[in-house]
C-alpha cells in the first residue's frame, strides 16, 4: 500500500512538473505578444495623431477659403 501511494505521488509530481514547463512556455509567448501589441499601439497612436493634425489643417484651410 505504501509503495502504491509513493508511486502515485511520483506520477503526480511528474505531471505537475510537465504542467509547470508548459506554463512557462505559455507565459513566454504571452510576453512576446504583449511586446508586439505595445508596438502596434504606439504606431497606431502616432498615426492617429498625424492624421488628426492633417485633417485639422485641411479643415482650417477650407474654412479660410470659404470664409466661414
Amino acid at each position: 500500500m505504501n509503495e502504491e501511494i509513493h508511486s502515485r505521488l511520483g506520477r503526480i509530481e511528474g505531471l505537475l512538473q510537465g504542467i509547470d514547463k508548459k506554463l512557462d512556455g505559455v507565459e513566454a509567448r504571452q510576453e512576446k505578444q504583449d511586446t508586439r501589441l505595445r508596438a502596434v499601439e504606439q504606431k497606431s497612436f502616432l498615426n492617429s495623431a498625424v492624421t488628426a493634425s492633417v485633417v485639422s489643417v485641411g479643415v482650417a484651410i477650407i474654412k479660410g477659403k470659404i470664409g466661414a
